[in-house]
């Protein structure tokens, strides 16, 4: 798994567009990919709509997401919004956190995670 990270409009799908030249990919963009998706390589974007939107506990959640891009080629594109102003309303607070414990498994798991800063990427890991 190769997660690309960094804050809103910062040139993470460019990037992902160029990194993958050449190579087919099929994009799930807020949702998660089921298993009958046979795609050599997938780019799941958008998972903190997907956790917005879901009525799962986040415990759930957070095993749906790994469950749906375990042992496949995937690129997981994640929008980092843990920095700046803590949000004054509970259910966004709560949306901040879940994706804080979330990406911090996604990123135990990847072979190679990129940040990107205002369309600089920097290899982390």
């Amino acid at each position: 798994m190769h997660i690309i990270i960094g804050g809103a409009y910062n040139g993470k799908r460019d990037y992902v567009r160029t990194m993958l030249a050449g190579r087919e990919a099929e994009w799930f963009e807020g949702v998660l990919p089921k298993h009958s998706d046979t795609c050599q390589v997938m780019v799941v974007a958008g998972i903190e709509k997907w956790l917005a939107e879901t009525k799962l506990s986040e415990v759930e959640a957070i095993d749906q997401v790994l469950a749906a891009i375990d042992g496949r080629d995937v690129i997981v594109v994640l929008t980092d919004i843990g920095r700046g102003i803590v949000p004054i309303n509970a259910q966004q607070r709560q949306l901040r956190d879940t994706c804080g414990r979330l990406y911090q498994q996604l990123m135990a798991e990847a072979d190679e995670v990129t940040r990107i800063w205002y369309g600089l990427a920097q290899t982390l890991t």
